[in-house]
C-alpha cells in the first residue's frame, strides 16, 4: 500500500527537537471571574500545586536551552503571579519572543514601561465588548475603563498591542465596533472566534452562548473589517468549531503545547490530554511524548465522542494522562 506523504505541519513537527511555540499558563489565579473563562480561573483559584519560583525557572532554563523561539505567558491573570516580571525578563533576555495575555487591569504606566524595556513582542488584552455594559457583564469584577486605560498605557509606552474578543449573545452585535475600537486604541492585530463550551461557560451557557443564527452575520462583519483594515491592522478570526479544529489537528498537530500552572503539559486547550510533566521531566522527553500522544487512539476516540455528543467538551479539566 502506498503511504500518503505527511502534511508540512506534521512533517515539521516530527523533525523538531522542541516546540516552536509554548503557551504557558503560569497561574490559575485571577482578579476577575469571567463568565466564559475556559480555565475556570478567578480569585482564590490558584492550583494548590503550582510551580515554585525555582521550579518555574528550571522550566524557563529548559525552554532557553532547547531554543524554543516563542513563549506566551497567560493564566489566570499572569500579572498577578509574584514572579511574573522575573520570568518574562529571563526569557526575553535570552532572546525568546515573549507575548503576554492579560485582562489589562495591571497595565499601569510603570508596568508598561517595564514591558517595553524588556522588548516584549506583544501584549494581548481581552476586550469582550465595545461598551462598558457588555464588557462588565462578561468580565465579572472587571472594569471596562481599567482595560481601556491599560491599553492606552501600552500604546504610550510603545508596546505592540493585540486585542482578543470573545462573542456572547449580549456583545456579538458589537463586533464591528470592537474592531474599530481596537484600531483606535493602536492595536496591530484583532482576534476572535466562537465561544467555547467549557470551563465557566458550562455553567453560564444560558447567559453567554450566541445562537447559531448569530454567527454568520458576525463572521461576515469580521470579513468586511479585515478588508477595511488591510495593511493597517490584521483582523484574524477562526470560523471552525471545536470539532472541525480537532479533526484538523489530528492530521496536522501544531508545533506547540500548553504548560499548566503545575508544570503538566497539555496537547491543546480543546483536549483533556496530558503528555508530560515539566516539574519532573525534561523538555525533549515531554516533546517526544507530545508527538506520540497525538497518535494515541484515546485522542481520536475523544474526537469521535465529541462528534456524537458535543457536551463532552465540558470535561476538559478532567485530565487524562497519556504519558503514564
Amino acid at each position: 500500500m502506498i503511504q500518503a506523504a505527511p502534511s508540512p505541519a506534521q512533517a515539521s513537527s516530527d523533525d523538531l527537537g522542541a516546540p516552536l511555540y509554548v503557551a504557558w499558563q503560569i497561574t490559575n489565579e485571577c482578579n476577575l471571574a469571567c463568565l466564559h473563562c475556559i480555565e475556570e480561573s478567578g480569585p482564590g483559584k490558584a492550583f494548590p500545586d503550582e510551580l515554585s519560583r525555582d521550579e518555574a525557572f528550571r522550566v524557563i532554563d529548559g525552554l532557553i536551552e532547547h531554543e524554543v523561539p516563542y513563549v506566551s505567558l497567560s493564566g489566570g491573570e499572569p500579572m498577578v503571579h509574584p514572579h511574573f516580571f522575573e520570568m518574562a525578563e529571563r526569557l526575553a533576555r535570552a532572546g525568546v519572543g515573549v507575548k503576554v495575555e492579560t485582562n489589562g487591569h495591571y497595565l499601569s504606566p510603570e508596568n508598561c514601561a517595564r514591558l517595553k524595556e524588556m522588548r516584549i513582542k506583544a501584549v494581548q488584552v481581552s476586550l469582550d465588548g465595545a461598551t462598558p455594559a457588555s464588557y462588565n457583564k462578561m468580565r465579572v469584577r472587571g472594569r471596562y475603563e481599567s482595560a481601556l486605560s491599560g491599553i492606552k498605557n501600552l500604546k504610550a509606552a510603545g508596546v505592540p498591542i493585540e486585542i482578543n474578543f470573545v462573542p456572547a449573545k449580549f456583545n456579538i452585535s458589537e463586533a464591528g465596533a470592537a474592531v474599530d475600537l481596537a484600531y483606535t486604541l493602536g492595536a496591530y492585530s484583532f482576534y476572535s472566534g466562537k465561544i467555547m463550551y467549557t470551563g465557566n461557560a458550562v455553567r453560564t451557557w444560558h447567559l453567554t452562548a450566541p445562537s447559531e443564527e448569530d454567527y454568520p452575520p458576525f463572521f461576515k462583519t469580521l470579513r468586511e473589517k479585515a478588508v477595511q483594515y488591510e495593511g493597517r491592522m490584521r483582523v484574524y478570526f477562526h470560523e471552525m468549531g471545536i470539532l472541525e479544529e480537532l479533526r484538523y489537528r489530528l492530521e496536522n498537530p501544531a508545533a506547540l503545547f500548553i504548560i499548566l500552572p503545575n508544570g503538566k503539559v497539555k496537547l491543546i486547550n480543546a483536549l483533556p490530554f496530558i503528555c508530560g510533566d515539566l516539574r519532573l521531566e525534561s523538555l525533549p522527553k515531554v516533546w517526544r511524548n507530545f508527538l506520540q500522544a497525538w497518535k494515541s487512539p484515546k485522542v481520536s476516540e475523544f474526537v469521535s465522542k465529541l462528534e456524537a455528543d458535543p457536551g463532552v467538551i465540558a470535561g476538559l479539566h478532567q485530565w487524562v494522562d497519556l504519558a503514564s
